[in-house]
């Protein structure tokens, strides 16, 4: 009977243990998103210490430049073409090298099957 209190003792103990660790757990995760909260609400009304004179200055201050869209665009057309005849170079020369792949390994299937043919007829040659 001590060891069968014993064991409901130790599994009441554990279970009381895991389900302390779960709360504190949850509750540590729910303040941490609250202290979030709280710290973006500190900034939301960061203009209202600016000065209408101090903002105006500013902007009679600030200088614009005119922006030339017809030499933009004309760069990008220039570059569009040079990066459009490298890739037709690296186009052709992979198709080549490709082709001379495909010849190469064609003659050397040919000679394989030459050879292979050579082989049979040998085997089974009767006068030997």
């Amino acid at each position: 009977m001590a060891k069968k209190f014993g064991k409901f003792l130790m599994t009441t103990a554990a279970l009381g243990a895991l389900a302390a660790s779960a709360y504190y757990f949850f509750w540590k995760k729910d303040a941490e998103t609250d202290d979030d909260f709280d710290a973006e609400d500190d900034f939301d009304e960061f203009d209202d210490d600016l000065d209408e004179e101090d903002s105006s200055k500013a902007e009679a201050d600030r200088k614009y430049v005119d922006l030339d869209l017809t030499k933009a665009a004309e760069n990008v057309t220039e570059k569009a073409e040079e990066t459009a005849e490298a890739f037709k170079e690296g186009l052709n020369a992979a198709k080549a090298e490709a082709t001379d792949k495909i010849v190469g390994a064609a003659e050397q299937a040919g000679k394989a099957a030459g050879e292979a043919a050579a082989k049979v007829e040998e085997f089974f040659d009767d006068e030997k």
